[in-house]
C-alpha cells in the first residue's frame, strides 16, 4: 500500500461537513469520509504543535520522545515513521511543516533542524512569511515565490484588523504543498516505488488569511455563522491558563484577545478560517483526482488529521441539528 498521510495545523473537528458543519465547503473530505472510517473519538495527545507531532511519528508520548512543548528538541534517538517505512524498501517525502524541533529563526538560522527522520524528499516550509520577516533561507516555499519574482504579501482588511487577503490560490502555500506532493507520487509512480508522503499544510493556523476568491463567499452569509460558545466571565472558574489564552494568544496580551473584538470580528475571523479550510479541501481534490487517474485510489491509504484539534461538548447546538 502506498501512504498518503494529510495533516492540517490546529484544524477543529466540527470543521468538516462530514461532521456536522453546514457552512464549510468539504465535499472531497466529506467523499474521503463517506469511502473510510470517520473517527469520533480520537484525542490529541497534546493540544501544542510540536510535542502532538512527535508523538504521532514516533508513537510515544511527548515526555518520552523529549518534545515536551514548543521549542524543544527531539532526542537525537527517536525512531520516526518514516525512518521505519524506508528501511522497508519505501519511498519517504514530506512537503510543508515538520516541526519536530525548535523553530525560530534566532535558533535555527537556516531551517529546522532533522534527525535520521527518513524522509528522502524534503520541501520543508514551516510556514509562509515574507522575506523581511522571520523566515529562514532554506524555506522551500519562499525560494520558490522568489523563483516567481513574489515576495509573501498578505494585506490587512479594511473591514476587520484580524483577517488578511492571502496570496492567491495559485501562489498559496496550501497550492503548493500539493504541487510538491504531486511531483513525489508521479516520480514513484515513473520508477515503481511504494511510497508514503507527508503532506503538512501550514493552513488553517493563524494568521487568518485565505486568497480572498475563497472569502467572499461567506461574506454575504456572516450573520449565519455561529459567535463563539462563551458566557461572560466564564473562565473564572477554569485553570488559569484558559484566562491567559482569553487575554491572548501564546502568552501575549493582546493577541487575538477575546475582548478586543467585536461580534463582527468574531465572524470575520471564523469565515476566513472556514475559507482557509474550503482551499485545503480543493487541494485535496487534486490529490484524489490524480490517484483515480492513475488508478491507485484502490491501494492508496489516505490518512487526514490534524496535528491538535479541538471537539467542544457545545452547549447548545450550533448547526441546526439534535
Amino acid at each position: 500500500m502506498n501512504i498518503l498521510w494529510i495533516c492540517t495545523d490546529q484544524q477543529r473537528m466540527d470543521t468538516l461537513g462530514c461532521y456536522g458543519n453546514t457552512l464549510v465547503h468539504t465535499p472531497n473530505l466529506d467523499r474521503l469520509s463517506s469511502l473510510g472510517v470517520r473517527f469520533t473519538n480520537t484525542y490529541s495527545q497534546c493540544p501544542v504543535c510540536a510535542p502532538s507531532r512527535g508523538s504521532f511519528l514516533t508513537g510515544r508520548y511527548p515526555r518520552t520522545c523529549g518534545v515536551r512543548q514548543n521549542g524543544q528538541d527531539i532526542d537525537d534517538r527517536a525512531v520516526l515513521l518514516p525512518r521505519l517505512l524506508k528501511e522497508h524498501g519505501y519511498f519517504c517525502g514530506l512537503s510543508g511543516k515538520l516541526h519536530l524541533s525548535s523553530c525560530h529563526d534566532s535558533v535555527c538560522k537556516t531551517m529546522e533542524r532533522r534527525i535520521d527522520d527518513g524522509y528522502d524528499y524534503f520541501k520543508w516550509s514551516h510556514h509562509p512569511a515574507p522575506f523581511q520577516g522571520t523566515n529562514w533561507p532554506m524555506n522551500e516555499y519562499s525560494m520558490w515565490l522568489a523563483g516567481q519574482g513574489m515576495d509573501y504579501i498578505t494585506p490587512d482588511r479594511k473591514d476587520c484588523r484580524f483577517v488578511q487577503n492571502g496570496m492567491p490560490e495559485e501562489y498559496h502555500q496550501t497550492t503548493w504543498c500539493t504541487n510538491q506532493a504531486l511531483q513525489f507520487m508521479e516520480s514513484a509512480e515513473r520508477y515503481g516505488r511504494p511510497w508514503f508522503f507527508s503532506l503538512n499544510y501550514f493552513d488553517p493556523h493563524h494568521p487568518f488569511d485565505p486568497p480572498e476568491e475563497y472569502l467572499e463567499p461567506y461574506l454575504d452569509r456572516l450573520s449565519d455563522i455561529p459567535l463563539p460558545d462563551y458566557e461572560q466571565g466564564e473562565y473564572k472558574n477554569k485553570p488559569v491558563f484558559q484566562e491567559i489564552d482569553h487575554n491572548g494568544a501564546y502568552d501575549t496580551p493582546g493577541l487575538f484577545a477575546y475582548d478586543d473584538m467585536s461580534e463582527y470580528d468574531h465572524r470575520m475571523i471564523r469565515a476566513a478560517y472556514y475559507a482557509m479550510i474550503d482551499l485545503i479541501d480543493h487541494q485535496v481534490g487534486r490529490l484524489l483526482q490524480w490517484l483515480e487517474e492513475k488508478n491507485r485510489l484502490q491501494d492508496t491509504m489516505i490518512i487526514f488529521t490534524s496535528d491538535h484539534y479541538y471537539r467542544q461538548e457545545h452547549k447548545k447546538d450550533r448547526y441546526g441539528g439534535d
